[in-house]
């Protein structure tokens, strides 16, 4: 019985240091590592699509702005914008209530994309009016 107690010590002592030594040395040299090392962080600003273009259209929730070579011609497309839709020149953009925005006015847009919706609705965009 004691010759069985005495092996199970240890074995088990054999093994709890043998366990702590082999650990010990990766967390020894694991301040003198991170003494030595310098991280690297690259944030990679994304790339924002543009597109300019007139104010068409303006309720609670969105813009449509037509990509038009005037003013005129963006507000003749004001209740017929399906025909720029196919040709990539309307965009639709998200705007909060408290926005204001008139027809006709210069707008520039830069958004993280662009759903594929006809017409696309611009996606986390970045609106700035153009005085012309």
């Amino acid at each position: 019985m004691f010759t069985k107690k005495l092996v199970t010590v240890a074995t088990t002592v054999a093994l709890g240091c043998g366990l702590t030594v082999g650990i010990t040395p990766a967390f020894a040299d694991s301040n003198e590592a991170s003494a030595n090392y310098t991280t690297h962080t690259t944030i990679k600003k994304q790339e924002q699509i543009p597109f300019t273009g007139y104010v068409i259209s303006v309720d609670g929730n969105y813009l449509v702005v037509a990509n038009t070579t005037t003013k005129e011609e963006a507000l003749s497309y004001q209740d017929d914008w399906w025909k720029l839709a196919s040709q990539n020149k309307i965009l639709r953009v998200p705007i909060y209530a408290e926005d204001h925005y008139q027809l006709g006015e210069k707008v520039n847009i830069l958004s993280a994309g662009w759903t594929f919706s006809i017409p696309p609705i611009a996606v986390m965009p970045t609106i700035e009016k153009i005085a012309d």
